[in-house]
């Protein structure tokens, strides 16, 4: 059973459309929406599998520049791993991971990956080294719903969540800058409804609300403004409590816990400490790929 290995899938129609059938039948959705937008970039880069034209096993490199303290970091997360149900157990994701770390391990600072409970003996064969992260929450502030949804249909909508994502998360500990790509992935799908802008504060913020939960997922703004006053400005009046998808700068006044959830476990591959060694961390949820 021959295969061949294609890193150019994403310009090529008909190499993509296998890609995203694949996609559709492991996710139940397909990437070709995103990339007909124009959203895709080549920091996106597949690493697929085919036999024939047939998509059979595919681990994604995510090029990202990863801004903690003023400096940044580049690094490599790998993600969309999936393998067509009939060709699991031959060592094809293994084939892939052995030539995505020949291209890129010594081209980055670290390479990361989130993975579920299934998988979690697999990726420690490579080198990557099992991570803890944290959650954060406190009680939601009075709400005042001074904000407007953006709609994310409306072009002049897309064009101003993408025009605040350049200011960055002025809260965030942890940042990935310069991938819009990512970013309209998940506000043009997942997260379409969940993008407010309040006034008050200038600021967009993505959340979800659900049963008096506000899950903040990121806050574009300049400096100098107060977190939870933003989130109360878009937070549901029923919203008794607000957890990050972040990590905030100053974890004073946030109940910390440790995330017992296998189901998105951290692994990390480095030569030596990473910003993701120290302290009580979170990786923000909107920069998962």
């Amino acid at each position: 059973m021959s295969f061949y290995l294609s890193k150019e899938v994403m310009p090529n129609d008909t190499l993509r459309t296998a890609f995203n059938a694949l996609a559709v039948k492991t996710f139940g959705f397909s990437f070709e929406d995103w990339y007909q937008k124009g959203y895709w970039s080549n920091f996106n880069l597949p690493y697929t599998l085919f036999q024939g034209n047939e998509a059979v096993a595919n681990i994604s490199v995510n090029k990202l520049e990863v801004l903690i303290r003023g400096e940044i970091h580049n690094s490599i997360q790998l993600g969309t791993v999936m393998t067509e149900k009939a060709y699991r157990n031959q060592g094809l994701s293994r084939e892939i991971m052995e030539e995505i770390k020949h291209d890129w391990e010594d081209k980055c600072d670290f390479m990361f990956l989130f993975a579920n409970k299934s998988v979690l003996d697999f990726y420690p064969r490579f080198g990557f080294e099992k991570k803890q992260q944290y959650q954060f929450e406190t009680k939601a502030g009075k709400a005042s719903g001074a904000c407007r949804k953006l709609n994310m249909d409306l072009s002049c909508d897309r064009q101003m969540l993408r025009d605040y994502y350049v200011k960055t998360n002025p809260f965030s500990k942890i940042q990935v800058i310069h991938n819009d790509s990512l970013l309209m992935f998940y506000c043009t799908s997942i997260m379409k409804d969940w993008i407010y802008y309040t006034p008050e504060y200038d600021a967009v913020v993505i959340a979800e609300q659900n049963h008096g939960r506000l899950r903040c997922m990121d806050v574009y703004c300049d400096q100098g403004k107060n977190l939870l006053d933003i989130l109360a400005s878009v937070a549901d009046a029923d919203a008794k409590t607000v957890s990050l998808k972040f990590t905030p700068c100053d974890d004073c006044g946030w109940d910390v816990s440790l995330i017992q959830d296998d189901e998105d476990t951290l692994f990390v591959l480095s030569k030596g400490e990473t910003v993701l060694d120290n302290g009580r961390l979170l990786f923000p949820a909107i920069s998962h790929t």
